[in-house]
């Protein structure tokens, strides 16, 4: 099976039966050349990611009768030809050679001819490359000039950032690396380090920048005890436990699986005492008996800030879905007071800019719970890294 053909089937399985895209990759990428791992991946992220505007290359040339599957070669070839700059005649033979008979060659060898230059698409949800309603619903939500950099963050390949374990080692440790040094924290590198050994030894791990950021809200100081609510895959915890023991940490996550990956990292990272729990977080309010100095509630919400990174949520979260993650998030939020001490700091979190789950959300919670004060609130746009929403709460008495 070639590397085409293997995207083909990850396009199909994402976009049309909501698979993830990432883990069909990371089995489906095993049977292929490094090299061809990268194209493979280029191909499929690209296609998810300029999908909308892809469509619209041969939309007026297609009916009801055009099979998905032929659409999304189309979308390929397209991608290809108008992104990745290929030769048309490469194009051409390639894709005509994924059709399954003599009607689908012909039918995609004929639009293929005809459309040989690119066509901006009439829609703005098109151009944005959004499904109309996401689309129409951050129009609503904020200002055309914050729209307009939450699109081109969408649209732009995301970096790959690592965060250093000060533990393990330190900058003049990886040299050899060619790293580009962010912060005393944060770096990059012009190589693909998640295989390294020094990864695997735990000297570093991967962190979009903008989360890396988030711990520092919450104030820690040696001695406090936190509460990481929802805190799979962990990073915002191990940022945490630079600055408190260990043993004064609590990470829980609904997902036992997710639970046992925390705490594997963990070990791999020398965090050791830990305490792990498997709960439903609206539940940790009756199962302990400890009361916090920090709590970290990182909830479950639409993803729409990282989009960017992970282009086929787009196609996996739906408008009905973000009425049931809006009851979920307030339950979570007043499922935390009791385990808050006074003058305890609450972090609320989201990876998404949907305002219904961020400040509509904290302004309920301070409307029935008078005696907590927002300290801070933001939505971090920054098309460096993933955009997100935090609220710093602190409990008065």
């Amino acid at each position: 099976m070639n590397q085409r053909q293997i995207a083909l089937n990850i396009l199909y399985r994402t976009i049309r039966e909501e698979s993830y895209s990432n883990l069909l990759m990371r089995r489906q990428l095993e049977q292929l050349e490094p090299i061809q791992r990268a194209f493979t991946t280029n191909l499929v992220n690209g296609v998810l990611r300029k999908y909308e505007t892809l469509n619209a290359q041969f939309q007026d040339q297609a009916d009801k009768n055009t099979s998905f599957r032929l659409r999304i070669i189309l979308c390929m070839a397209f991608y290809e030809r108008f992104f990745l700059k290929e030769k048309d005649y490469v194009v051409n033979n390639e894709y005509v050679e994924l059709c399954s008979d003599k009607y689908e060659r012909s039918f995609v060898n004929a639009i293929l001819r005809r459309n040989t230059t690119f066509r901006e698409p009439e829609k703005e949800a098109a151009r944005a490359n959004l499904p109309e309603w996401i689309y129409g619903l951050l129009k609503s939500q904020y200002s055309e000039e914050e729209l307009k950099q939450i699109i081109e963050t969408y649209q732009s390949i995301p970096s790959i950032y690592y965060r250093l374990n000060r533990n393990r080692c330190g900058y003049e440790d990886l040299k050899k690396y060619e790293i580009e040094r962010i912060n005393d924290e944060i770096f990059t590198s012009k190589k693909n380090l998640l295989h390294s050994p020094e990864m695997k030894q735990g000297m570093f791990y991967v962190q979009d920048l903008n989360s890396s950021s988030l711990y520092r809200h919450l104030d820690l100081e040696k001695g406090n005890t936190l509460l990481d609510v929802c805190s799979a895959p962990g990073s915002k915890l191990f940022n945490c436990l630079d600055v408190i023991d260990p043993k004064d940490a609590y990470a829980n996550d609904l997902h036992e699986k997710r639970v046992d990956l925390i705490r594997k990292k963990a070990e791999t990272l020398g965090f050791e005492g830990v305490h792990y729990l498997n709960e439903d977080g609206r539940k940790l309010k009756d199962v302990l008996d400890v009361r916090f100095d920090r709590i970290l509630l990182d909830a479950p919400c639409s993803g729409l800030g990282v989009i960017g990174r992970k282009p086929d949520l787009k196609f996996h979260i739906k408008p009905e879905d973000l009425d049931e993650l809006q009851v979920l998030q307030l339950e979570l939020l007043r499922s935390m007071d009791p385990l808050l001490k006074e003058n305890g700091i609450l972090l609320y979190a989201t990876c998404t800019l949907n305002r219904k789950e961020n400040g509509r959300q904290i302004g309920r919670f301070l409307k029935e719970n008078e005696n907590y004060q927002l300290m801070e609130e933001d939505t971090i746009l920054n098309g460096s890294g993933d955009c997100f929403y935090y609220a710093k709460l602190k409990k008065v008495k």
